[in-house]
């Protein structure tokens, strides 16, 4: 599993569009089948686990699960 470790980004204002296009740059580099486990701070990213699904399906990827823990947020996908 590839870990991609965003907790200290400065994402610019716009988390939404800067996870987006995380993953999109990471559904060209793991083939289909391939996890990664995105780790980002919950006061930078302060979404709920229907988002994370969303964009996980705009981007090749399902959502495998979300995980919460001490103001960090775990997201792990699976490349479609």
């Amino acid at each position: 599993m590839q870990i991609e470790d965003q907790r200290n980004i400065t994402c610019g204002g716009d988390p939404f569009n800067y996870l987006k296009s995380t993953l999109k740059g990471l559904s060209f580099q793991l083939e289909p089948g391939q996890d990664v486990k995105l780790i980002v701070l919950k006061e930078k990213f302060p979404f709920d686990r229907s988002v994370y699904d969303g964009l996980a399906r705009t981007s090749k990827f399902k959502l495998i699960d979300v995980q919460e823990e001490n103001g960090e947020v775990s997201i792990i996908l699976r490349r479609t």
